[in-house]
C-alpha cells in the first residue's frame, strides 16, 4: 500500500520515526508520532515526539487521539511550533 509519508522520506532520506504532522486548512491538524500528551486546554495543546515537543496554539482546540500515536486536533489552528 502507498505511503504518502514514506515515500517523502524515502527521497528526502529523513529519518522514519520523526514525527509527522499535516494542517488541513487551520482546522485539522492530524499528528503520527506523538509520545504524550503535555498540556490540554482550549486555546493550547502540547504533546511530546521523537526530541522534541510540539505546541499548538488556537481557539476551541479539541484533542482526539485516533491510534496509540496518532492523534487529531481540530479548532481554529494559530500556530504550531517545535520546542
Amino acid at each position: 500500500m502507498f505511503n504518502f509519508f514514506d515515500e517523502l522520506k524515502k527521497t528526502t532520506k529523513i529519518d522514519g520515526n520523526a514525527y509527522n504532522i499535516v494542517n488541513v486548512s487551520g482546522k485539522i491538524l492530524y499528528v503520527e508520532g506523538h509520545l504524550g500528551i503535555c498540556q490540554l486546554s482550549q486555546d493550547i495543546i502540547s504533546f511530546k515526539t521523537k526530541g522534541a515537543i510540539i505546541v499548538v496554539e488556537g481557539q476551541n482546540l479539541k484533542l482526539f487521539e485516533l491510534m496509540d500515536k496518532t492523534l487529531k486536533i481540530t479548532g481554529k489552528i494559530k500556530r504550531v511550533e517545535e520546542m
